[in-house]
């Protein structure tokens, strides 16, 4: 964490101890007992003038009026307010504290958004009567106490001590009190730093911390309790009604082609088929030879792929021991009478045994919607989400106009006729149309090719250099427009745009726009904006399927003549 930032979330929300459901509820105090070597006296010094230099606190405060402010929940609300009044006398050694609610807002919002974190700049001895009395003030579960924070050297490397507590109102308890050393070497991630500085030596002793703070609270939670149970109770139902269950695998055969190499039916265990048989879900497992991730990579065989693994990315060798066990569902719909399918969801994981493995990988179900909310009954949605979801209006969602521009806005223009269908269906689709494109391409950029060289042996003057761009046309074909840039004997670069008919060699040049001046060779930007001023459209759209664009722009006649196309001959 190379920064103190303040934390303003546009999220949502579920208050508070013994009420409404905040969780977690923790409240961190500042460091109690803080001290440092002589030696390291000037960086401390250094880092405390940065800090003060880069808050600007009235500026933070000016936030809290704003209108974005006042929409957030209550409780995002209150986690700024307490992070701003504790930036405002912010010294290195409380940008532990600092470091602590961030991370751990960031780390339990996921799976919390109604959770309370609240920094106060105040200080605790740690005994178990002080630190009660703090949680009852707050109304805070939680109490996260840094005893005390020591920075020394030695053998000439910089280390932290940080003595760490973590106490519980409910057990009126301390669960954790422990001390953790951390170095001076950036080691990445989440924890960041600036190598051989004692900022890293913050980091690493808190990475080390926190990280025991989140399983603390995470054991403890009432809500995880719950939701491993439920999760039991599913496995068990699943195993009992579903997994090893009769059903047809020569109906799953039917349906994959057997030159589909990637698809191995062979290994397939278990299928499942909605009532009305549109839609299925097969499962495929088997134990694979050792490799590691270069090996993985070069085989190309999954475009996707999740490891799953008891190392951690950080371990040495993670990358050369991939683990053996293989699976990958495959999933399908029937659409118009022919079948649509897919792999997905390859995962290398371990199991100790085939069966063991099989059993794991089919209890996916329960992240695939296969259960009702908090239930064990068959949810008969799960035939319509999560795998077999489908093109939604984009220009329908809340938020369209928000994305519309900066991300959203290129995807709706190349879903829009597949709205309403599976993705499934839509991604098979897509992918004979690409196969399609590129064949078009190569023999249209083929005829362009030799009609710009014939240009230039007829007219080397004006046509001393033609540059291509990408080929715009629609899905059928009917017509196709190349953008070009040509460049004269006097460097003169203006855009020109030549047109070839349905299955013609004739080339036209179309006239619509006058030949545009440009200086740069890169001009791709001023074809996009003469094009979309008379149609939504840019180089990332798969096909330009405005027929009024063409009709009216392009193809239009007058007195049986193409208005806006020349014939060059």
């Amino acid at each position: 964490m190379k920064q103190i930032s303040i934390i303003l979330f546009l999220l949502t929300y579920t208050i508070t101890f013994g009420q409404i459901a905040y969780e977690p509820q923790i409240l961190i105090l500042a460091p109690n007992a803080t001290k440092y070597e002589k030696a390291l006296e000037k960086e401390v010094t250094s880092y405390n003038k940065e800090i003060k230099k880069k808050l600007n606190v009235s500026e933070l405060e000016q936030t809290l009026n704003t209108s974005d402010f006042k929409k957030q929940p209550e409780n995002i609300q209150i986690i700024t307010k307490c992070e701003i009044e504790f930036s405002k006398d912010l010294d290195f050694f409380k940008q532990a504290s600092f470091i602590s609610e961030q991370y751990l807002v960031y780390r339990f919002f996921e799976k919390f958004p109604n959770l309370l974190i609240k920094l106060k700049d105040d200080k605790s001895n740690g005994t178990l009567e002080e630190l009660k009395t703090q949680s009852n003030k707050e109304k805070l579960q939680y109490v996260l106490n840094l005893s005390s924070i020591e920075l020394y050297v030695e053998k000439k490397n910089r280390y932290a001590k940080i003595s760490v507590q973590l106490y519980d109102n409910v057990s009126n308890s301390i669960l954790l009190d422990k001390a953790y050393i951390g170095d001076w070497r950036n080691q990445g991630f989440e924890f960041s730093c600036e190598d051989k500085t004692i900022n890293c030596t913050l980091n690493n002793a808190l990475s080390q911390a926190l990280g025991e703070v989140i399983y603390t609270i995470a054991s403890n939670s009432p809500t995880l309790k719950r939701e491993k149970q439920l999760k039991q109770e599913r496995f068990d139902v699943l195993m009992k009604s579903q997994f090893n269950q009769y059903y047809d695998k020569q109906q799953v055969k039917n349906i994959i082609s057997p030159v589909d190499s990637n698809i191995n039916i062979d290994i397939a265990y278990q299928a499942l088929f909605s009532n009305d048989k549109s839609k299925f879900v097969a499962f495929f497992l088997e134990q694979v030879s050792a490799q590691d991730f270069k090996t993985l990579k070069d085989n190309k065989k999954d475009k996707n792929v999740n490891i799953i693994s008891s190392k951690d990315i950080k371990d040495d060798g993670f990358l050369d021991d991939i683990p053996k066990t293989y699976a990958y569902i495959v999933k399908g719909v029937k659409y118009e009478d022919k079948w649509y399918y897919e792999k997905s969801n390859v995962t290398y994981f371990e199991a100790k045994t085939l069966n063991d493995g099989q059993q794991n990988f089919f209890n996916n179900l329960q992240k695939w919607n296969f259960f009702k909310e908090n239930s064990t009954e068959f949810n008969p949605d799960f035939w319509e989400t999560e795998l077999f979801k489908k093109v939604t209006d984009l220009k329908k969602d809340p938020d369209w106009e928000k994305y519309a521009e900066s991300m959203w806005k290129t995807d709706e223009i190349n879903n829009r006729p597949y709205i309403g269908l599976y993705d499934i269906v839509v991604n098979k689709m897509q992918e004979a149309i690409e196969k399609d494109n590129l064949e078009f391409d190569k023999k249209k950029k083929e005829l362009f090719t030799k009609f710009y060289e014939n240009l230039k042996s007829k007219d080397s003057k004006t046509y001393n250099k033609i540059s291509e761009h990408s080929l715009i046309y629609p899905t059928d074909k009917s017509v196709v427009i190349n953008p070009t840039l040509i460049t004269s004997k006097e460097g003169i670069k203006t855009i020109h745009y030549f047109v070839i008919l349905d299955n013609q060699n004739n080339i036209f040049e179309w006239n619509y726009f006058e030949p545009k001046v440009v200086i740069e060779n890169l001009y791709g930007s001023q074809v996009v904006d003469q094009i979309s001023s008379l149609t939504d459209w840019n180089f990332s759209v798969d096909n330009l399927n405005d027929s009024e664009f063409w009709n009216k722009y392009v193809l239009l006649k007058t007195e049986a003549k193409y208005k806006y196309l020349t014939e060059i001959r």
